[in-house]
């Protein structure tokens, strides 16, 4: 202890001017090598893994009826049009039969509008049954047109409605397919059940894609815009979407991260990840950085003494600092007893 106090002794009386060295005495002095990286840190964040909103996919009755086909199992892959229900629904025979009333009245009028128009022209037959019939044909088919899409918003499929206009005949059954290639995440109803409008049937996720969410201090945001590339140890990601707005809470925002090589089905999983910016930097022991009054420094080795050198500190990891500096691989800096020739460097400089 004493031989320390003798060297920071000799290094405070020792007068430097801007180019002079600090010398150490019998001080000693760790020293090791900077090195060179390309990824700076951002910090270490807890994020989860979801799915984007347009891969998931509730399936719902669309209209009241009893269950009497599940043709899907619990966390089955389906593919897109495959089917995955069939629902008997009275109220849907009633809409059919009502809809097939109406086209049989059109389909009357289409004809007969061409049985009377050359009777009119000719003046067999007065005009005035001829506008009459017309009229009607014109509401039959605006008619006919509604009630084709209200079938279709009680989920008859284009292919199901073209077979009841076809064949004049009602279908109580109502197929439900699949809408995408997906799987089966929850399955709520059994065979006979009795669903009304809007119940959920089943609940699908496309698990070809997924997001990692985090949430960063909006100052480091700040500097991050859509599309840019961030990095793991073992992953790249792609800034995908920010949160508009700060959580006044916790001071962050959300970052939506879309990584390249897939997820691998990991929605829902929550993972601790340190993420890195592409950065040229020197990553150094975070004991050979010491503050000064102008900023940072650290103290190279040269000509037997030592040289503050002015840094910029861009993060902190494990005990190591990523810095920016007028270094070079060969430098040796110190990363011992580095409080002394901080005192050593202030003191000359009184």
């Amino acid at each position: 202890m004493k031989q320390f106090f003798l060297a920071l002794s000799l290094l405070l009386t020792l007068p430097l001017s801007a180019e002079e060295l600090i010398q150490a005495g019998s001080l000693k002095v760790t020293l090791a090598s900077p090195q060179k990286v390309e990824k700076v840190p951002m910090g270490n964040y807890l994020g989860s893994y979801t799915y984007p909103s347009a891969h998931r996919f509730t399936i719902s009755a669309y209209v009241d009826g009893f269950v009497s086909e599940i043709n899907v199992k619990p966390y089955a892959t389906v593919k897109k049009g495959q089917k995955l229900f069939v629902l008997k629904s009275p109220k849907l025979l009633d809409l059919q039969s009502d809809y097939i009333t109406t086209l049989l009245e059109f389909e009357f009028y289409q004809k007969e509008l061409k049985r009377l128009k050359p009777l009119s022209e000719k003046g067999v037959i007065a005009s005035k049954r001829y506008t009459e019939a017309k009229n009607r044909h014109d509401q039959l088919k605006t008619a006919t047109a509604f009630k084709q899409n209200l079938l279709k918003a009680y989920g008859l499929s284009q292919a199901q409605l073209n077979k009841v206009t076809s064949q004049h005949k009602a279908y109580p059954s109502l197929t439900i397919s699949a809408p995408a290639d997906s799987t089966v995440s929850t399955l709520e109803i059994q065979v006979g059940t009795f669903v009304h409008q809007g119940d959920t049937l089943a609940k699908l996720v496309n698990t070809t894609e997924c997001h990692f969410e985090v949430d960063m201090p909006w100052q480091l945001t700040a500097s991050l815009k859509q599309g840019d590339k961030l990095y793991s140890k073992e992953s790249v990601f792609t800034v995908f979407a920010m949160s508009p707005e700060i959580d006044p809470v916790s001071q962050t925002r959300g970052i939506d991260l879309h990584e390249e090589k897939g997820c691998n089905a990991q929605g829902g999983a929550s993972m601790s990840v340190t993420l890195y910016q592409k950065q040229s930097a020197w990553k150094v022991p975070s004991s050979a950085v010491v503050g000064m009054e102008n900023g940072h420094v650290i103290f190279v080795a040269a000509n037997g003494g030592y040289r503050a050198l002015p840094v910029t500190v861009l993060a902190q990891l494990e005990g190591k600092n990523f810095i920016t500096a007028a270094l070079t691989e060969n430098d040796r800096i110190a990363v011992s007893s580095v409080l002394a020739l901080k005192s050593a460097a202030e003191g000359s400089e009184e």
